[in-house]
């Protein structure tokens, strides 16, 4: 987040913040859902931080890497910031990895920040 807030302060640019989540068994838990994820994300900015640093929050539902190629086309993205976990090489082979495939299918550079666990 500070990466991503640094990046939007250095060259005055809009900064969203999108979540994507899987689809619930049900309807009911699927917007159940969208608005926890509506209210976390709306907690990691302060009130006033969001008039004066330009951020807005997007909640989507589907398949994480494809809803945020979607998202990055739809909105005309210039640059994708994504948190990486570091996951281990086995890990990545095998189950594949978010990031990467933004970074190999998406229409934007991809500024990956390591997480601190």
């Amino acid at each position: 987040m500070n990466y991503a807030i640094s990046v939007r302060a250095e060259y005055d640019a809009e900064l969203t913040l999108l979540h994507v989540s899987h689809a619930a068994s049900t309807p009911a838990k699927t917007e159940d859902a969208i608005g926890a994820a509506k209210q976390q994300l709306d907690r990691l900015i302060a009130s006033q931080g969001r008039k004066t640093l330009k951020i807005e929050t997007a909640v989507r539902i589907g398949r994480p890497y494809e809803q945020i190629i979607q998202f990055a086309v739809d909105a005309q993205i210039d640059m994708v910031t994504m948190g990486v976990r570091g996951r281990g090489a086995l890990d990545v082979a095998v189950f594949g990895s978010t990031t990467y495939r933004v970074m190999q299918l998406g229409p934007s550079p991809v500024l990956a920040v390591a997480q601190k666990l």
